[in-house]
């Protein structure tokens, strides 16, 4: 006799059918998914945040590093001027002082042949002239005079000019030696502010480096909540719908037998739609144990016969599951589904699309040695009498 298994094979196939309807689990999440959402998100905003601060500041250390580097460039060149000032004042010292030594030894050849030459002076150059005496003596004694002296003094005065010319340069170099200072105290003042602010700024970068860290770590905590609470919710939700559906199951069941009780017929189909046999048992009627309804239609047939589909749709399985043989299912419009159990051989596979009256697969042999074909109707995930269905009214000519 065919039956079904009483305990496994409804769980295996309510789970099926809900997975090729597209169903999901039902409910809103609880208010802290969204809170915990939200915290994630926020947490995701403030990691760019410090990203973003933590880049401009790496850009700022760097413009920071690049001012440090030309002010050590700067530092570099003024002390090479430096060194130029000093060779040059080192220059001007000994030009100096061979000066002052010319103008000393010149002083002293002046003094010697004005000491030479006093005795020629004596009594004044007028009165050597109207003297009684050789004039002409003494116009060669004052000439020799002059051609003594004169060179003498213009070796003077060309000493007096270099030497003014010395203290010109010095003063210059000294004006020229305090922008020097000037500017070194300046480039100081600068490369001790840019270094502390360098400093600074490797200190907020640092920083901004530990925050982000944190945040990160905060970020990985909040997710591994995430993924647990969903974890809890999942499983719940699954108990939730587990009972749902058990609770579903019995209405459906006291339906059935409401429906069998008012004596509710299947129109059996004419012709080779399902499958070319007849009906053994059809929906509602009781099962040998006395307790479940038939929720589909067997129909007894010599194996190998063609199964064909009822209505037009899209094979969502197609093989073997424990409890039902090899099966096909289909779905169909306006959330119908419909299903052939117990085939020989199945010639579909998951996601052909079928017409009616195509070739699904052969029938085969049913529980207890009996050949045939097991056919179930699902609407809305519910086993429904197939009688009720359009496109089986139409196969049936009702």
């Amino acid at each position: 006799m065919f039956s079904f298994p009483p305990t496994t094979r409804p769980t295996l196939v309510a789970i099926l059918w809900t997975a090729a309807a597209g169903f999901c689990l039902a409910g809103a999440a609880p208010a802290w998914a969204a809170q915990i959402e939200e915290e994630i998100e926020s947490k995701r905003e403030t990691i760019e945040t410090t990203r973003a601060e933590r880049e401009k500041a790496r850009k700022e250390l760097e413009r920071h590093e690049e001012a440090l580097a030309e002010l050590e460039s700067q530092a570099r060149d003024l002390d090479e001027r430096r060194a130029e000032f000093e060779e040059r004042r080192e220059a001007l010292d000994i030009r100096e002082a061979e000066l002052r030594d010319g103008l000393a030894e010149r002083q002293a050849e002046l003094e010697s042949r004005l000491h030479a030459a006093y005795p020629l002076t004596r009594g004044g150059a007028l009165q050597a002239l109207l003297a009684e005496g050789d004039s002409l003596q003494a116009r060669r004694d004052l000439q020799y005079l002059k051609t003594m002296i004169e060179p003498i003094q213009r070796a003077r005065e060309s000493l007096v000019r270099q030497q003014a010319a010395l203290e010109e340069n010095r003063r210059e170099m000294q004006a020229n030696d305090e922008k020097l200072r000037e500017a070194g105290e300046a480039l100081e003042s600068n490369y001790r502010q840019v270094a502390e602010n360098l400093d600074r700024q490797e200190t907020l970068l640092a920083s901004l480096g530990e925050a982000l860290d944190r945040q990160q770590a905060d970020l990985r905590s909040l997710l591994k909540r995430k993924e647990r609470l969903d974890r809890e919710v999942r499983a719940a939700q699954a108990e939730k719908d587990a009972r749902a559906e058990r609770e579903a199951r019995e209405r459906a069941e006291k339906a059935r037998e409401k429906a069998g009780s008012d004596g509710e017929k299947t129109p059996a189909p004419s012709g080779n739609i399902p499958v070319e046999g007849e009906v053994m048992r059809a929906f509602g009627e009781s099962l040998p144990n006395g307790r479940l309804r038939h929720e589909g239609i067997a129909f007894r047939a010599e194996s190998g016969q063609p199964v064909r589909a009822v209505d037009s749709g899209t094979v969502v399985y197609a093989g073997a599951l424990k409890g039902w043989g090899k099966l096909v299912m289909l779905r169909h419009g306006d959330n119908y589904l419909s299903l052939y159990a117990h085939c020989q051989t199945v010639g579909v596979s998951k996601g052909d699309r079928v017409a009616r009256g195509d070739q699904l697969c052969e029938s085969g042999v049913m529980d207890a040695g009996q050949s045939g074909l097991y056919v179930e109707v699902r609407h809305n995930n519910r086993p429904v009498n197939p009688g009720r269905w359009p496109a089986w009214r139409k196969v049936a000519g009702g």
